[in-house]
């Protein structure tokens, strides 16, 4: 194991929270690619993990808290996107925002990360200075989740969970683009051809059962109730349940 942790007196970032606070890991097999940015990161945020093994992690994960975890896209034996799916499966408290980062641009390689439930997909060359503003954006997100969770429903649109009393649901990509959709839509009955064309961007789905699906998939996750169906006029967000 080669894992170093970073503790450094810091300055307070936010006024909503304490960026130094919060727990960053790194995951990279290749560690000497990365110090060069997280010592630059390290004058603002105290506490940063960096691990090169994958059991290593996930130990670490089991008794310690992450609020941001950066994967290298090409880990070994498992790669980010793999590891992704694995620590979302844990259910952590934290719900920690997952990063994959990578010189690829390929859409499908994003594609597929997206759908393991990563959060953001970077290019990790960016300069040091764009790096921590995104981190703390980051963190400014984790003060409105935490606010907002009170309600009985709420979408995360960054991390494309959605909350139902405060317990995090996440959802396949195409089924959470369906809940937003008719979430942020309230009052409005969508046809299967509208919500062909808006999630598919083909109306022929319509004509299938994928629809029928996704839609019985979702009311799995928080009840029969949530959406509305009426005949010839298709579906809509159950707006007393959404608080």
């Amino acid at each position: 194991m080669i894992w170093r942790r970073l503790k450094l007196k810091s300055q307070t970032l936010l006024s909503e929270m304490s960026v130094n606070k919060s727990s960053i890991i790194f995951v990279d097999n290749a560690i000497n690619g990365i110090f060069k940015t997280v010592d630059a990161l390290k004058r603002n945020f105290e506490d940063i993990c960096i691990f090169n093994q994958e059991k290593d992690f996930l130990e670490f994960l089991e008794t310690n808290r992450a609020d941001v975890i950066f994967l290298n896209l090409d880990l070994q034996p498992n790669d980010g996107v793999v590891l992704c799916k694995e620590i979302r499966q844990r259910n952590l408290d934290s719900n920690p925002f997952i990063v994959i980062y990578t010189d690829k641009q390929d859409d499908f390689v994003q594609e597929l990360a997206f759908n393991s439930g990563v959060d953001s997909f970077i290019n990790f060359h960016n300069k040091a200075s764009v790096m921590e503003l995104f981190l703390k954006n980051l963190l400014r997100r984790r003060v409105k989740i935490k606010s907002d969770q009170k309600r009985e429903v709420f979408i995360d649109n960054d991390r494309h969970l959605i909350f139902k009393n405060g317990v995090a649901f996440q959802l396949p990509r195409k089924e959470f683009k369906l809940f937003e959709l008719l979430y942020n839509n309230a009052e409005k009955f969508f046809s299967k051809p509208e919500i062909a064309v808006s999630i598919w961007n083909d109306e022929t789905v319509a004509s299938k059962r994928t629809i029928d699906v996704h839609v019985y998939n979702i009311r799995q996750f928080f009840g029969k109730r949530i959406i509305q169906s009426q005949k010839g006029k298709g579906y809509r967000i159950n707006k007393k349940l959404i608080g």
